[in-house]
């Protein structure tokens, strides 16, 4: 590691390896940025319509009205999964400005 003594110096290799670590650094930073952003839409797509699906099951056993509550809440499912998916590719669109 560089310590801060060093780049008061001027001198240009140790100038030349700061800024090849700061863009190693921004490359893993982005890395990781995209990876955490594909689970998190990963999420964003599979929590809402199981949740809804699995709900609506259940409340379905419970009233006897087997495919409406499953059927309904399945529907909010992806209606919410295709609103959560529009506002994170839009953060995502944002951050790259």
């Amino acid at each position: 590691m560089i310590h801060e003594k060093h780049t008061n110096t001027g001198d240009p290799f140790v100038l030349q390896e700061i800024k090849q670590k700061k863009k190693q650094t921004k490359g893993m930073t982005g890395t990781w940025y995209y990876m955490g952003a594909a689970g998190e839409i990963g999420f964003a797509i599979a929590l809402p319509i199981a949740g809804g699906a699995i709900l609506g099951s259940w409340l379905d056993q419970k009233s006897g009205t087997y495919p409406r509550y499953t059927l309904s809440l399945l529907v909010t499912g992806i209606v919410l999964s295709v609103i959560n998916f529009y506002f994170i590719i839009k953060a995502i669109i944002e951050k790259e400005k």
